[in-house]
């Protein structure tokens, strides 16, 4: 996965990553109210610069095709929990603590529904697959800096602590499993898959994780200076590995390697299906807002009645007869043209008004209920989003200096067709808000089809002299193009600005790498133009 942004505890600083080769991803992190009648509100804008070598223009990429690529995901998410408190089963937060408290109620007249344990189950694969990959992705970013010669230290107690946090989740995990199995005639019959399945996915992500930790640590060259550093660290993710793989085997979990590795498709079929199972319990579901269609509507009405009005005046004349035979032409053509005018005019009529009326493209009502069935509130809110292309004086200007701040190739300016992205949502605390330590995560998915086809092939062939050899010679060099992204995030509620730009590196086989440009920046307040920026590269992005 290629990305660039902050991390677990990072706050609601908006992320770009590359989620496949084609498919960029946007990811941030809402805070929502827990106080009942609270609202709180965030605004993000997402600038897209096209130069013109990528072919995509107000014309080729309309808004509606925007939103046929673009898709949207939000889902119940804590961010607070570390991957340590999933170890401890008195953690007021833990869902595998919540749910061993829930399974004794089962005996009572009232017992938790199927519903509340079943989602409780999806909830802590989920969220132990979450924290596993932030520390263990936050420990090998740490690994590509620059002193990590200096921390090898620290990174060795991370790495041992990593790991034994890692292998203490899953006992409790475990030991959940088997208080559950204890309630088996009473339990619900979708409790112990759902548990099951919990283990067998983060099982075999965390399996997966250590993997491209050892793989991180056998390509830093500045931990082999002799004092056996990287020795230590591969030897604490390789008993961690062992000790879950041992377990998989034990509870007939597929693998993917070995004498008794699943196949390659199945295991990556399988491990896809349960990943969605651990999470779709947890989406935040959208439904469109009913004044939103109305107001469409109308204004479509509005738009055929004019254009019926246009089409039937420009017939009354030839109605009415007495006409020279020219004139009869003439009049016949005009009559013509008018019904040929007609869908154009109900379109013109039709966007104005929709454009006047509707200050967004899409209105949404947000109901995230997925804890309330077991008593953890429920969340609630609205979600506005639209698109414009914007000519050169409709961008603000804090958003073009961020975006001129630092260049590529300084002195050489590059025309952008530059696209907007604003997407408002207002959290709801309602009646019964969700405890503290929940969150939402909204992923803003977009592909990049449209614009990847459009460019040449990835490969140059390049002739040059090498002064080494004294001859000319002939090699394929890489050819990429630069999609340069810059966002705009603000918490409405306290006025927290925080602006980042991100170059995304792509060839038409796909995105090749991102590279965040600018540091963000946050102040208090309206947005200031003057903002002051630091850049990332000092070579130039």
């Amino acid at each position: 996965m290629v990305a660039a942004g902050l991390g677990r505890q990072g706050g609601r600083e908006l992320e770009v990553a590359a989620r496949d080769r084609r498919t960029l991803e946007l990811r941030q992190l809402f805070r929502v109210p827990h106080v009942r009648d609270v609202e709180r509100t965030y605004e993000t804008r997402v600038f897209l610069y096209f130069p013109r070598s990528f072919g995509i223009t107000p014309s080729t990429w309309t808004p509606m095709e925007f939103y046929r690529d673009a898709h949207t995901f939000m889902r119940l998410h804590a961010p607070m929990l570390r991957l340590r408190d999933f170890a401890n089963l008195e953690h007021s937060e833990n869902p595998a603590a919540i749910l061993r408290r829930e399974l004794p109620r089962l005996l009572e007249e009232t017992p938790p529904t199927s519903e509340a344990l079943d989602t409780l189950a999806k909830t802590l694969g989920a969220e132990l697959v979450d924290a596993v990959t932030q520390t263990a992705r936050g420990i090998t970013a740490r690994l590509h800096e620059a002193d990590v010669a200096d921390n090898k230290t620290i990174l060795i107690r991370d790495i041992e602590d990593c790991c034994s946090d890692v292998l203490r989740a899953l006992g409790a995990l475990r030991r959940v499993r088997a208080k559950a199995r204890a309630y088996r005639t009473v339990a619900p019959p979708t409790l112990l898959p759902s548990l099951a399945f919990a283990e067998e996915y983060a099982s075999a992500v965390i399996d997966e994780r250590l993997a491209e930790l050892a793989r991180a640590i056998d390509a830093t060259a500045a931990l082999r200076d002799g004092t056996g550093a990287a020795l230590r660290m591969r030897l604490a993710v390789a008993r961690a590995a062992e000790s879950v793989h041992r377990r998989r085997r034990e509870q007939g979990f597929p693998i993917p390697s070995g004498p008794s590795g699943a196949s390659p498709e199945y295991f990556t079929y399988r491990l896809g299906l349960l990943k969605k199972e651990m999470q779709r319990a947890l989406y935040v579901d959208t439904r469109a807002d009913r004044a939103d269609p109305f107001v469409r509507n109308s204004a479509a009405m509005v738009a055929a009645g004019l254009a019926a009005t246009w089409a039937t005046l420009a017939q009354i004349p030839f109605l009415q007869g007495g006409l020279s035979p020219t004139e009869s032409v003439a009049l016949f053509g005009s009559v013509v043209g008018a019904y040929v005018l007609k869908d154009r005019i109900k379109e013109w009529t039709r966007a104005v008004l929709t454009e006047k009326l509707l200050r967004w493209d899409h209105n949404e009502e947000l109901l995230g209920d997925a804890l309330s069935c077991a008593g953890l509130g429920r969340i609630e809110g609205r979600v506005s989003e639209q698109v414009r292309w914007l000519r050169g004086e409709d961008i603000p200007r804090h958003i073009a200096a961020l975006r001129q701040s630092v260049r590529t190739v300084r002195g050489v300016s590059e025309f952008e067709h530059v696209l907007r992205y604003h997407r408002r949502v207002v959290f709801d605390g309602g009646d019964t808000p969700v405890p503290d330590g929940f969150g939402v995560q909204e992923l803003f998915r977009l592909s990049l089809d449209e614009l990847l086809k459009r460019l040449d092939d990835p490969v140059d062939e390049v002739a040059y002299y090498d002064p080494q050899t004294g001859a000319f010679e002939q090699a394929q060099m890489p050819k990429v193009y630069h999609l340069n992204v810059v966002t705009e995030t603000i918490d409405a509620d306290t006025g927290t600005q925080q602006l980042g730009r991100f170059r995304v590196v792509v060839n038409q086989q796909g995105i090749v790498h991102i590279d965040r440009v600018v540091e963000r920046a946050s102040i208090l307040g309206p947005a200031d133009e003057s903002l002051p920026v630091r850049a990332r590269d000092p070579t130039g992005v």
